[in-house]
């Protein structure tokens, strides 16, 4: 009895919490910035390998499929360096574009405490 008791009230202060917990943000509270940062940031990410051939293909493809995986893996050995810098790169500018991003959140909030100190400076 005062297990369900406990179980009652947890129960009742989560959802408070939930209630009291602000809102998810949409897409329309995200500045055309933040939404292709949250792109960029989710796609910096480049591979040199390509996923294999589709399971249960007919045997007379077996011969192109071999030739498929060896192409692959020629092409992902050899371009496995250039991959690697450009995801180092990407990563650099996902990560001066999401500073840049705060910075200007910093900025704005800076210029709205300015514009509010101004005219009480007036007066």
């Amino acid at each position: 009895m005062s297990q369900d008791l406990d179980v009652a009230r947890e129960l009742a202060e989560l959802r408070e919490r939930v209630r009291r917990a602000p809102a998810p943000a949409t897409d329309a509270d995200f500045s055309a910035l933040q939404k292709a940062i949250a792109n960029l940031n989710a796609n910096w990410y480049i591979s040199a390998t390509l996923p294999p051939p589709a399971p249960g293909a007919p045997l007379s493809w077996r011969a192109v499929y071999f030739v498929k995986r060896v192409t692959r893996r020629v092409m992902a050995e050899a371009l496995n360096t250039i991959v690697q810098q450009q995801n180092a790169f990407n990563l650099q500018v996902a990560r001066a574009l999401t500073e840049l991003a705060a910075q200007e959140t910093r900025l704005a909030e800076l210029e709205k405490r300015l514009a509010a100190l101004e005219p009480k400076r007036d007066a």
